[in-house]
């Protein structure tokens, strides 16, 4: 009888695996300025007492796409991101700011331009196909009525018109201590080459630690 219940435990496990949903974001990579200056933050945020998500582990990123999907997808993911790459160049993004949101998330905002709007456009498009069309409004975008409308055409509340490149620096944390690192921190404006397209699974913040995959965009 024992024998039985952890079998049957182990086979809804299983099942659950199979059939549940999984969040990838694909995103696009960059050189080592966004690096070095989101590590410069780090350190600033570490001295009023918080550790940023990259000082926790989490991937330096930049969202292009990011929806749950079924995880028999993940080869066509892969096939769409290497065809895109490859007829994608390096180009450069500018950011400009750092954000406290309304729900004290911490963003380091990029300008939007032609080329990145294109590129998740395109993104957007291409794989919209396949996203899993049983995935829920996120609750904090449930009494914003374009972005429920976004979610339910695109499976995303952040695309087209609602694009808005950024990094995630923090996910919700202390107002206080953040507005404590914005008082003394010096932020430069800086720019960035957009060199390569990642996917990762991520959490249900849609941050991830480890990149399933990568290609790098052709000079």
């Amino acid at each position: 009888m024992k024998f039985k219940k952890i079998f049957f435990s182990v086979f809804l496990i299983f099942c659950f695996n199979i059939f549940s949903n999984v969040n990838y974001n694909v995103f696009v990579i960059m050189d080592n300025s966004a690096k070095e200056n989101v590590e410069s933050i780090s350190k600033g945020l570490k001295e009023v007492g918080i550790d940023s998500l990259y000082s926790k582990g989490y991937a330096i990123h930049m969202t292009l796409y990011l929806t749950e999907y079924k995880p028999e997808a993940l080869k066509t993911i892969k096939e769409t991101v290497t065809r895109i790459a490859k007829n994608t160049k390096p180009f450069e993004v500018n950011f400009y700011r750092l954000r406290k949101t309304g729900g004290n998330w911490f963003m380091l905002d990029a300008e939007n331009n032609a080329i990145i709007q294109g590129l998740a456009d395109e993104m957007t498009v291409s794989l919209n196909k396949y996203r899993a069309t049983d995935a829920k409004v996120p609750d904090w975008a449930k009494s914003i009525p374009e972005k429920v409308k976004s979610f339910n055409l695109y499976g995303s509340p952040n695309v087209f018109m609602n694009f808005d490149p950024h990094i995630t620096l923090l996910t919700p944390e202390d107002s206080a201590k953040i507005d404590a690192f914005t008082a003394k921190y010096d932020f430069k404006p800086f720019k960035s080459k957009v060199i390569g397209i990642g996917i990762a699974q991520v959490d249900d913040l849609g941050q991830a630690k480890d990149i399933i995959y990568s290609v790098k965009f052709k000079n």
